[in-house]
């Protein structure tokens, strides 16, 4: 069977989520878990306002989404590519092999603390539908936002200010989109607002030893396959303050003809927008089911 990953993001996540790591974790992760979040030892789940917190986030959404790979892997066949919708990316080639969960843990803190370092003051993201891109940028602009993602070609998203969010909706409604939707995110993540932060994760990410990598990792800024973790860790550093063009990734994935792509993560946006570009491949998130078996008894449907 030909399975393809797709890993979420930020902005999915729940305090049901919250629960699932700290009853779920043990051993060095949870060891790692608890430097970076030790707030998890005994805590109840946090505001969803805290749970939007990068501090929070990033390590909370990589262990939830490392836990339920680390129960799958054996029982599924070797994926034939993963992608990673920004955070995502690190679940992506931690799963491929580029480093260890516990690892991975300590360097989602990292990426969360340089990042907020890199831009003070209030910042948001907005998704814009129904508009074409060279209109958003230009509106974009005038309110100091960029394009930070593009998941289709009339549904992108904005990075920036949260001034300039709240100056900007008003005008992309005139313009005639359909949808805007605020994300539980606070910092203007692959915008050039974070390049100190890319650049200090650049020189972190340079201790980790190369090596062949389970399965290729398609980067989420242009889908460049990397097949080993060197310009899979190269990647990772460039798109925190690099757009995305996460439209292209889901069209590669889909050029690979995967028998059924499995989103793991926070939510089912990626499912659902993997399922509109190409919906004669069957797609599912892990968060539409209810146990591992649910999940390994669709994908064993899926293989006919």
């Amino acid at each position: 069977m030909r399975l393809a990953l797709l890993f979420s993001g930020q902005g999915g996540q729940t305090p049901e989520h919250w629960r699932q790591v700290a009853l779920g974790a043990d051993g060095e992760l949870r060891a790692a878990l608890l430097q970076a979040l030790p707030e998890l030892d005994g805590g109840a789940p946090p505001s969803p306002e805290t749970l939007a917190r990068n501090r929070i986030a990033q390590p909370l959404i990589f262990a939830q989404q490392m836990l339920l790979w680390r129960r799958l892997r054996e029982r599924l066949p070797r994926p034939i590519c993963a992608a990673g919708y920004s955070l995502g990316e690190m679940a992506a080639c931690c799963a491929a092999g580029a480093f260890s969960a516990a690892d991975g843990i300590a360097l989602c803190a990292e990426r969360a603390a340089l990042m907020d370092a890199a831009a003070s003051g209030e910042h948001g993201m907005l998704a814009v539908l129904g508009l074409d891109e060279a209109l958003v940028e230009t509106l974009a602009a005038h309110a100091g936002l960029a394009v930070a993602i593009c998941n289709a070609p009339r549904h992108l998203v904005l990075a920036g200010p949260r001034a300039g969010i709240a100056a900007i909706a008003e005008r992309l409604l005139a313009a005639g989109a359909s949808r805007l939707v605020p994300l539980a995110v606070h910092t203007p993540s692959h915008t050039p607002l974070l390049a100190a932060a890319a650049a200090a994760f650049a020189r972190h990410l340079e201790a980790l030893p190369d090596g062949r990598l389970a399965f290729p990792v398609l980067s989420a800024i242009d889908a460049t396959p990397a097949r080993t973790t060197r310009p899979a860790l190269a990647a990772l550093a460039r798109q925190i303050a690099t757009p995305l063009d996460w439209a292209a990734c889901l069209q590669a994935v889909r050029e690979r003809q995967p028998d059924a792509v499995l989103e793991i993560g926070p939510g089912n946006a990626l499912a659902r927008l993997f399922g509109e570009l190409a919906p004669e491949i069957p797609v599912r998130a892990a968060d539409d089911f209810r146990s591992d078996d649910g999940i390994v008894g669709w994908l064993e449907s899926c293989a006919g």
